[in-house]
């Protein structure tokens, strides 16, 4: 039996009918759309990674590692827009706090377990100072902690004077880079062992390179944290007073909620977050410096909003948060690979804010035109990410020639150059280099901005047969970019190419589902 709606074939009816309930049922959790780009992207670059097998053991525990600091930030963070509110000093806290730990462990030879005691005052100390401002004088927590982001940050270099420590003690390695399966490894071939023990490393020596290897403590640490977090959560009567807050902070209040006490506790544990952040930094980095940690109250919000949780306060998860972590590190990973430097990671991750906060806006509305038009302008950012894969490298190119061209005209015309336009000059060999990747990646490069240009028209006057076509060229391009070497553009055309065809059944999906009941 099959059903026709605004002139889409669905299967049958049973089938489809619980098709649709699932699919709605999947999407009203916060998390699902950073868990299904998640797979979604993990497959593209499995298949983009052709020399390496993305998914082996080592490489996804690489990858927690890597995620470990910022995500426990985002951990506090999450708690703190669950109240309504904004931390845009956690960076700096984190650099702060960095900093001074490594001091005076360094420099006033405070014994670690003393030092690490001292950063993570300090911590509680600054999330207390603006827990107050905003929870007992009113003032609003994006100035509190845009004041905080500087005058943290200021304190941090003022402080050790923007000097890097000698190399931290050991001690420290036990946040980061230590691996609990490396005593026991060396024990077994240094012949220590005997029974089950000797069987056991035996295990760990025969496995280490594909698992045990990358086996750090920074890993487990991250996980342990989200975990006791999320019980405390939802199981606690400050896990739920959260949630009141940041849903109806005047109902909470004549409800009996101490909102000013909770709300102070909140951003206390933000920046208590922040500090313990920067002591699973420190596990992984050889000193101590005043400028770790800029930029990440960006990543961290964007973790928090990639993963579901509302701006608005009041809905949201923890675990959505750990996998938009996780999601930030994947794309990462797709830019590193396209060889895109940090200025484009930056545009890219304020560009998936921008989506995020579109997706919560989306999914509060339930319209179903406002649906098609989100998944529409995804489809285009991922075009744009491919875009980006030559496009910067021919950009680039272009703009060393325009600079060498305008630098040389000003030499010829008898101008004394400043050291800036010296530096624009190229030499014969490297003119040659620039002209032939202008030469190598201009087509493809202008191809893909007509792609982009025209999935972005598809936003505001698209139909099923354009999305439909529009997903057919993404495909249709993975094998031809793949041929001229621009695999890492793969893992945003298929996730491109996926909300756009998802994007045709958005009108029939949404009537069956309100057929049916599903969407109640």
């Amino acid at each position: 039996m099959t059903d026709t709606t605004h002139g889409q074939t669905l299967p049958s009816r049973s089938l489809q009918d619980r098709l649709i309930s699932l699919v709605v049922r999947f999407f009203r959790a916060e998390w699902s759309g950073a868990l299904l780009a998640i797979i979604v992207l993990g497959l593209a670059i499995e298949v983009a990674t052709v020399d390496t097998m993305f998914f082996r053991p080592s490489n996804l525990m690489t990858i927690l590692n890597n995620s470990a600091a910022i995500g426990v930030v985002a951990g506090g963070m999450t708690l703190i827009i669950l109240t309504a509110g904004i931390d845009l000093s956690v960076g700096s806290v984190m650099g702060l706090t960095a900093a001074l730990t490594g001091y005076v462990a360094s420099f006033w030879g405070f014994p670690p377990f003393f030092a690490i005691m001292t950063g993570l005052g300090i911590g509680l100390a600054v999330g207390a100072f603006n827990g107050t401002l905003v929870a007992y004088f009113g003032m609003p927590a994006f100035i509190v902690t845009l004041a905080g982001l500087s005058i943290w940050r200021g304190t941090g270099h003022l402080t050790t004077n923007a000097q890097a420590t000698p190399k931290l003690p050991e001690a420290f390695d036990y946040f980061g880079r230590y691996n609990p399966f490396s005593g026991l490894r060396n024990a077994y071939r240094a012949d220590e062992l005997d029974g089950f023990a000797k069987t056991l490393g035996g295990f760990v020596d025969a496995n280490w390179l594909n698992f045990f290897r990358t086996f750090q403590m920074s890993m487990l640490i991250f996980i342990a944290f989200f975990i006791v977090l999320a019980v405390i959560i939802a199981n606690t009567r400050y896990g739920r007073y959260v949630y009141a807050i940041g849903s109806n902070e005047p109902g909470a209040r004549q409800a009996g909620i101490n909102t000013r006490r909770y709300t102070l506790m909140t951003y206390m544990f933000g920046s208590f977050a922040a500090a313990f952040g920067a002591l699973l930094f420190l596990g992984r980095a050889p000193y101590a410096k005043s400028d770790y940690g800029q930029m990440w109250e960006l990543d961290a919000i964007a973790a928090v909003v990639i993963g579901g949780t509302s701006l608005f306060g009041g809905r949201g998860s923890l675990w959505g948060t750990f996998m938009g972590v996780i999601l930030l590190k994947l794309i990462n990973n797709g830019l590193t690979l396209a060889q895109l430097n940090t200025f484009w990671q930056m545009v890219v991750t304020g560009g998936i804010i921008l989506v995020a906060v579109g997706i919560d806006i989306v999914r509060q509305s339930r319209d179903p035109e406002a649906v098609r038009k989100l998944l529409a302008a995804v489809g285009t950012f991922m075009a744009f990410l491919a875009l980006m894969t030559p496009g910067a490298v021919w950009l680039r190119a272009k703009i060393a020639l325009a600079e060498h061209g305008a630098a040389s005209a000003l030499r010829e015309a008898g101008t004394t150059l400043a050291p800036g336009h010296t530096a624009r000059l190229m030499d014969p060999a490297a003119i040659e280099a620039a002209q032939a990747a202008v030469s190598a990646n201009g087509l493809t490069t202008l191809v893909l901005t007509l792609v982009v240009l025209a999935a972005g028209a598809n936003i505001f006057r698209g139909s099923s047969v354009t999305s439909l076509a529009l997903a057919a060229i993404f495909v249709a391009m993975i094998p031809v970019l793949a041929l001229l070497g621009y695999h890492a553009a793969t893992p945003f055309l298929v996730l491109g190419a996926v909300v756009l065809a998802a994007s045709a059944f958005v009108f029939a999906i949404f009537e069956r589902a309100r057929a049916i009941g599903a969407d109640e």
